[in-house]
């Protein structure tokens, strides 16, 4: 996206993505009107559902964030807005559409992975009712990309995946405050591979004199950077010392997941990314930190001298999802709950795809949870 506004508007490619992020967004506020709105037929809670989303400061700081979360939450967001569309009889070009959307979720956020498609064509087959061949194959199609994809990065690099880097944040998640005796046993015994006395996401360069040290044909893997052709070994040594060290300490690593959950419910304007933004709306973004309470979470965090809350946040993710399983579940029985299932999908997807951006970007992650947060936040406002 980034080569073709360079393309198209040369010196003002960075504008011209700021612009891009600002249609982005509105068109994510107007979609959750849409999908509250055809949940609830009440325009005045649709309206107002718009609204906070449109007015969310976390939104204007963002669509001037010159990487891929906006797009990325637009993309969460027009799903679910296809599958209220496929419930209304909008025929089958809207939940096509919607695994479609979700294809291009997993091709283009590493966050997400292929297992969703395990839940998003099944959920398609459902509205789509009797499928034609032709959308079957048009499905079949889609399905194929990302895993012709994965496959060949499984060929070339020795992952199934999009992106190698779960196991470097696996290890970093894992480490925090590890107690010394533990890791010292580890590492007298030889348990944890040498890769973990570099410091995660270090420059490839600091993994050569551990033999990490392959050359490629082609230059652009051969950098000191990311894309370099030694990440996926080096991110795989990470993640199977992060397993050993999860097997040996699992107290102190759920401590580390609630620390990074605890980051991933601050207000989402908080990012550290986006602070010189955040001083120029300053008394607006102080607003959505006083409605998610962060002032009286802080004083909770420093009488308990211990743990990190966030916001509010921290008790509203699980109490909405826990609230809305048990009213999709109280009355479900094997004859109906499909029906159900069909009747409820654009909550349903909501609440799946909320729950499995928690639970990736807390366990993986130990830092810019807050970026991972937002993808999720218009529809979870919703």
């Amino acid at each position: 996206m980034g080569a073709l506004l360079i393309k198209l508007f040369g010196s003002l490619h960075m504008q011209a993505l700021q612009v891009l992020h600002i249609v982005l967004g509105a068109a994510i506020a107007c979609f959750c009107v849409q999908i509250v709105g055809r949940a609830t037929r009440s325009p005045r809670v649709a309206l107002l559902a718009g609204l906070v989303v449109a007015l969310h400061p976390a939104l204007l700081l963002f669509e001037a964030y010159a990487l891929c979360t906006t797009a990325a939450t637009f993309l969460v967001t027009s799903a679910t807005y296809l599958v209220t569309r496929a419930q209304e009889g909008a025929g089958t070009r809207a939940t096509i559409g919607f695994v479609a959307i979700v294809v291009a979720l997993i091709m283009i956020r590493s966050v997400y992975h292929l297992i969703l498609l395990l839940g998003a064509v099944p959920l398609a087959l459902l509205l789509i009712g009797r499928p034609t061949r032709r959308q079957l194959i048009l499905l079949l199609v889609l399905v194929l990309l990302p895993t012709s994809w994965y496959g060949k990065n499984r060929i070339q690099y020795g992952f199934f995946g999009a992106s190698s880097w779960y196991g470097m944040g696996l290890w970093r998640t894992a480490l925090l405050d590890q107690d010394g005796t533990v890791l010292d046993e580890l590492y007298a015994t030889g348990t944890l591979s040498p890769v973990v006395r570099v410091e995660a996401f270090a420059p490839p360069i600091e993994y050569h004199r551990l033999g990490y040290d392959q050359e490629s044909q082609i230059p652009l893997l051969s950098g000191n950077d990311s894309h370099n052709i030694n990440i996926p070994t080096i991110s795989r040594d990470y993640r199977s010392s992060a397993v050993l060290l999860i097997k040996a300490s699992p107290v102190q690593c759920l401590r580390n997941v609630i620390t990074a959950y605890g980051n991933f419910a601050t207000p989402s304007a908080d990012f550290v990314h986006l602070a010189d933004n955040r001083d120029c709306i300053r008394l607006h973004a102080s607003v959505e930190t006083a409605i998610l309470g962060r002032p009286l979470v802080a004083r909770l965090e420093n009488a308990l001298s211990s743990g990190y809350y966030g916001s509010l946040y921290f008790l509203l993710f699980p109490a909405v999802l826990l609230l809305y399983g048990f009213q999709v579940t109280r009355k479900l029985n094997t004859q109906n709950a499909l029906q159900r299932v069909r009747e409820d999908a654009a909550p349903l997807f909501m609440a799946v795809i909320i729950f499995y951006t928690i639970v990736i970007a807390c366990g993986m992650e130990l830092g810019e949870n807050l970026r991972f947060k937002f993808v999720i936040e218009p529809v979870f406002l919703a």
